[in-house]
């Protein structure tokens, strides 16, 4: 897995989310709030860790952002439709670092370094990642 892949480049991503802008994502100049924009981030993490079968009810563990860096590159503008692309970039033992952009067309508007870590949900303590996750953030 690198953590060389170019985040703005559509090409580096293997999963990908729809997501819609809606109104009240707007600031006061009009342009998607960055917290609307952290949402979108989120939602595309968790959609492919639930295509990588993960938060059923019956799994013992959960997720937990550890770390959060974010660049923004463009201006997002109500009404649009963006996709949000997911792909691995490291894996260690419990904790992996996945990278997210969200894009209009083949234009980056935003870009994520997530640092994630698996969490059992009994312990509250780190846990081995799941081999379908494992396997779902591997390099193609």
């Amino acid at each position: 897995m690198s953590d060389n892949k170019d985040l703005t480049n559509p090409g580096s991503y293997g999963f990908w989310w729809e997501e819609r802008v809606r109104f009240n994502d707007l600031d006061a100049l009009g342009h998607v709030n960055n917290n609307a924009l952290g949402v979108f981030f989120e939602q595309g993490r968790i959609a492919m860790l639930q295509a990588a079968g993960g938060f059923r009810d019956s799994d013992d563990w959960t997720v937990v952002l550890a770390r959060s860096l974010i660049e923004y590159k463009a201006e997002l503008l109500y009404p649009n439709t963006v996709r949000v692309g997911v792909c691995g970039l490291r894996l260690g033992t419990s904790s992996m670092t996945i990278g997210v952009g969200i894009f209009l067309g083949d234009r980056c508007i935003a870009t994520q370094e997530a640092v994630c870590v698996i969490v059992d949900k009994a312990t509250h303590r780190p846990t081995p990642i799941p081999e379908p996750l494992r396997a779902a953030l591997a390099p193609a």
